[in-house]
């Protein structure tokens, strides 16, 4: 159905941009993001709190780009890892303004995984 394919567009390129644009601007911008970072993720595995936020920056761009994949599964990978990314998020933040924002975010790549 031709709306149905239009909604996934839709989400597809709302998730790749939200995705893509954050995973690179905590390379570009680190300090504007590392504050978000956990306390207790300092030391974890032996990674630094700025080296965690280099692996989250890192896995968004990768979750981004499995959506630009032309095969299905690997695009419903990267719609479920969102999914899961934002779940682990929205455990953090508490609840407050950007934790709606997340929550959308989060749903918005479920019914993504969904349509795919």
């Amino acid at each position: 159905m031709l709306n149905t394919a239009i909604a996934r567009g839709v989400l597809m390129s709302a998730m790749i941009i939200v995705f893509g644009v954050f995973g690179i601007d905590k390379f570009l911008h680190p300090l504007s993001w590392i504050a978000w970072m956990p306390p207790w993720i300092d030391g974890l595995v032996g990674l630094s709190k700025s080296q965690w936020l280099m692996v989250t920056g890192a896995s968004e761009i990768i979750l981004a780009s499995g959506l630009l994949f032309p095969k299905t599964i690997i695009r419903r990978i990267a719609a479920w890892g969102m999914t899961l990314h934002l779940c682990f998020i929205l455990t953090q933040t508490g609840i407050n303004d950007l934790f709606v924002r997340d929550l959308g975010l989060m749903l918005s790549a479920v019914a993504l995984a969904i349509l795919l």
